[in-house]
């Protein structure tokens, strides 16, 4: 019978950190994965001669990120461009791009502003006191933005902000959570783009785990874990090579949401009270619509960062891949992809959004969009969302049934979001197994 430390169901982002991190740490991996591909949304597909991405673009690459940890602790290589400050805003006045010196919050309030200097310091202010003194998770973003502002342009642009950045509306998110992101995210940051694709950096991740001893298996469904009251024994797989196999193990680290990982274990039944009702709090998951495009000219000319909305409901994010990295496109076509997020992630109509997604994208370039090819036009929900949960109203990495743990957007470090924050659960939960925290 197979027998391993540990056991990491599901490869995304949080399940390749947790296991490259344990991995690192001496113990015996197992990583599975459901699909034949690593990275979840952080990887990519080919389509032809495009390399297109599965989700994630602007990836954290500072040194003291817990992506690039997990690759530095198993000498894995991260193939990156930077993108760091080439972020460009956008409100239904015009354009704004943050300038080289930085100033970047300073600078896109002054943009709402467009003026009222006496206004956009005073609300500038009110933002440093705000990440000085973390306001409590009781209001949220847009309580506190609507008790300090009442111009519609800083309201638009923190929507997108918010939308693009954290992957849910103000209305959705924590005051304290919005203003631990902005603390954490302006100590240092940096952001690059996987210069052949996600997937070719998460396959060189995957290379360097397998030489340090993990194991990792493919196209290998969970149909179980096992438990006994001493907490977790093993997990019941099927392999398309193997068939169904039962494996021991010390350790799981579930990267498939925290509902998923309850249904695993056999039902509620099995965990605490206290558990269950933060489980239950905010059960939303935050869907993410995602569009890839290829056009015969650039919808913006030289753009080789990152255009965040202001001026739309659903339309959030745009960028253009391949002005950034060429070889993720063929000669004389564009690969762009944009981003859109429901306008009330809790009532969300995602056919209808996403409709509204693509149509915004043909308003803001008007006739730039007639001989656009569609590759992705996707609705990302379910079992696979654009985050397991709300940013703000995370599960714990820990869950009620002894090692047995939560990693990857379900279960975020407050502050953190996206890849980062699925990396820092997986640095979270590795650390209290190892007894580091």
């Amino acid at each position: 019978m197979n027998k391993f430390d540990s056991v990491v169901i599901g490869a995304g982002i949080g399940g390749m950190c947790a296991a490259a991190r344990l991995t690192a740490a001496g113990q015996n991996v197992l990583l599975v994965e459901k699909s034949p591909h690593l990275g979840g949304r952080c990887s990519h597909r080919v389509k032809g001669p495009y390399t297109v991405t599965t989700g994630a673009i602007m990836i954290p690459i500072a040194k003291k990120s817990a992506i690039t940890e997990a690759f530095d602790l198993v000498g894995a290589p991260m193939n990156m461009i930077e993108l760091t400050g080439r972020m460009r805003y956008r409100l239904p006045s015009g354009d704004y791009d943050l300038p080289e010196s930085g100033r970047g919050l300073l600078g896109i309030i002054e943009f709402a502003h467009d003026g009222d200097d006496e206004g956009a310091a005073a609300l500038f202010k009110s933002f440093l006191e705000a990440m000085n003194s973390i306001p409590g998770d009781h209001e949220t973003f847009r309580d506190w933005l609507d008790a300090k502002s009442d111009n519609a342009n800083v309201k638009k642009l923190f929507k997108g902000f918010c939308a693009a950045l954290m992957g849910t509306n103000p209305h959705e998110i924590p005051a304290g959570e919005f203003f631990r992101f902005l603390t954490y995210s302006s100590r240092g940051s940096r952001f690059g783009m996987a210069e052949a694709g996600n997937g070719e950096m998460m396959g060189g991740l995957a290379d360097a785990m397998v030489g340090r001893g993990c194991t990792i298996w493919p196209s290998t469904s969970c149909l179980g874990i096992d438990i006994d009251e001493s907490g977790v024994t093993g997990v019941r797989l099927h392999s398309r090579d193997k068939g169904e196999v039962t494996v021991l193990c010390r350790y799981v680290l579930s990267n498939t949401g925290p509902q998923r990982t309850v249904k695993l274990v056999g039902g509620r039944k099995h965990f605490s009270a206290e558990y269950l009702e933060k489980l239950d709090a905010w059960p939303h998951a935050a869907p993410i619509f995602h569009i890839s495009f290829v056009t015969k000219k650039p919808l913006i000319e030289g753009f080789d960062g990152c255009l965040v909305f202001g001026n739309n409901k659903n339309l959030i994010y745009l960028e253009i891949p391949s002005l950034i990295s060429p070889q993720l496109a063929t000669d004389g076509q564009y690969l762009h992809t944009a981003f859109g997020a429901p306008s009330d992630a809790g009532t969300a109509d995602l056919k209808r959004e996403l409709d509204n997604t693509l149509e915004e994208l043909k308003l803001n370039f008007p006739g730039q969009l007639d001989d656009a090819q569609y590759l992705v036009r996707a609705r990302h929900s379910g079992d696979a969302p654009g985050m397991h949960r709300w940013a703000g109203r995370m599960m714990p990495v820990t869950t009620s049934i002894p090692n047995l743990y939560n990693v990857g957007d379900g279960a975020t470090t407050p502050g953190t979001i996206g890849t980062e924050g699925a990396a820092s659960s997986a640095k979270e939960a590795v650390a209290l197994i190892s007894g580091t925290s």
